[in-house]
């Protein structure tokens, strides 16, 4: 799994990007430049494997299956693909809560942690599936959890006690600079129910 990939949604419908045209052009590779390998109808739904952005790009790139043969793979920009997002049982959330601006989950799934955050003001997915890790505690007598999440230089802190207080921090990964730092209500979860 590429870092990118940890990021991406996991499935999508293609759409055209013309008012003429039903057909989407899939790519053997992310650039209009590559041969098409396959047209793709509007509607279609296709598994989403990966995600790109090359240099000097305006567009980002999605490598998706197409098909049930084990070649049917190609690559489509952003504009002819609408995002699907999947929430995970409840029973794999370790802790779902909100905050003033955000709606955060926690899960786990084949042995890996992900954190999920919506951004409840500009009605958008911040982050989707991305990887997480669970921080080890700093002194034996905390009773706080935490987890943390990087994309884009960009960290997503989670701090909380089971049954208690909840913090949400977003930071730059690089400098430390806090850009959101909010309390959580409403928290739920495995991790969040257990002591």
């Amino acid at each position: 799994m590429t870092d990118s990939q940890a990021s991406t949604p996991s499935q999508g419908i293609l759409k055209t990007n013309s008012d003429t045209i039903n057909t989407v052009n899939i790519r053997s590779g992310p650039s209009l430049n590559r041969r098409v390998i396959h047209e793709g109808k509007e509607g279609d739904k296709v598994k989403i494997l990966d995600q790109t952005k090359p240099a000097g790009d305006t567009h980002a790139w999605y490598k998706v299956k197409f098909g049930s043969e084990a070649d049917d793979i190609g690559w489509v920009r952003e504009d002819v693909i609408e995002l699907t997002y999947t929430n995970p049982a409840d029973a794999s959330t370790l802790l779902y809560f909100a905050t003033d601006s955000r709606t955060v989950r926690i899960y786990a799934e084949e042995n890996q942690i992900y954190m999920n955050v919506y951004n409840n003001r500009a009605e958008k997915t911040e982050l989707y599936a991305v990887e997480a890790t669970r921080l080890p505690k700093v002194d034996a007598e905390s009773k706080f959890k935490s987890y943390v999440a990087i994309k884009d230089n960009t960290a997503y802190y989670v701090r909380f006690i089971p049954f208690g207080e909840v913090d949400f921090i977003i930071n730059n990964a690089t400098n430390g600079n806090i850009t959101l730092q909010e309390k959580g209500f409403r928290a739920s979860g495995g991790e969040y129910q257990k002591q």
